[in-house]
């Protein structure tokens, strides 16, 4: 049980993170999230391994988000002129890196379902900062709405134009995410929430591989923790 929620906790993290597109004179800084779930109670093992708190770097030209599980640290650092991203996974004493080309991305955005965002003349205030609410309806087979999601954004902060290139529901959003949700599946939903956006220079060798880790495919990481 204690793998196979490992090996979910790992490709939530590979999939779910969000870039933004960084130029001159555009913000930089530090974005606190705390996360929450909510919908169907997961058990207290599989509780304990989720992330509760996440930290999104903002630089020149890349994007680190950082999550804190029971498993340790997790990082994808995103390069935003190549339009690619770096998974960074620290568990069970071994590091990997798995790196995913923008090619690569958008065939996973192949097999993921149609999706529809509504913006809404809807406001409220998060973290400081001035957000507008987006509905996002995912679309089945049939062209049928099975699911209504929802996110908030601002567009008090200059933070460019491509905002998620990597993740396909967020990808026509043009601001920061302060607040949204992500379907995990079985029933329960990922909340973020921003508590903090702090304006700082964040330095490049920050967004660098760090040493140790070695790079891996997906299956060569599965095949390493024994998946």
């Amino acid at each position: 049980m204690k793998k196979i929620i490992s090996l979910t906790v790992i490709f939530l993290i590979i999939g779910m993170s969000h870039p933004l597109m960084a130029k001159k004179k555009q913000f930089q800084g530090k974005v606190t999230y705390t996360i929450s779930y909510e919908g169907k109670k997961m058990d207290e093992a599989q509780a304990g391994m989720m992330p509760t708190t996440m930290m999104m770097y903002l630089g020149d030209g890349f994007v680190k988000n950082v999550l804190f599980t029971g498993m340790g640290q997790q990082s994808v650092i995103f390069d935003l002129e190549k339009k690619s991203k770096t998974s960074l996974i620290d568990m069970m004493g071994q590091q990997f890196a798995i790196e995913s080309s923008y090619d690569e991305i958008q065939k996973e955005f192949e097999r993921e379902p149609e999706v529809e965002i509504d913006f809404t003349d809807e406001t409220k205030e998060i973290a400081g900062h001035n957000c507008k609410k987006i509905i996002i309806k995912t679309i089945n087979d049939d062209g049928e709405i099975s699911n209504e999601n929802f996110a908030w954004f601002t567009e008090d902060l200059d933070v460019g134009p491509n905002l998620n290139f990597s993740q396909k529901i967020f990808e026509d959003v043009n601001g920061l995410l302060l607040e949204y949700q992500m379907d995990m599946g079985r029933g329960v939903m990922m909340k973020f929430t921003a508590t903090e956006v702090e304006k700082r220079k964040i330095p490049t060798k920050d967004f660098l591989i760090p040493e140790g880790y070695k790079k891996v495919t997906r299956e060569e990481l599965m095949n390493s923790l024994g998946g």
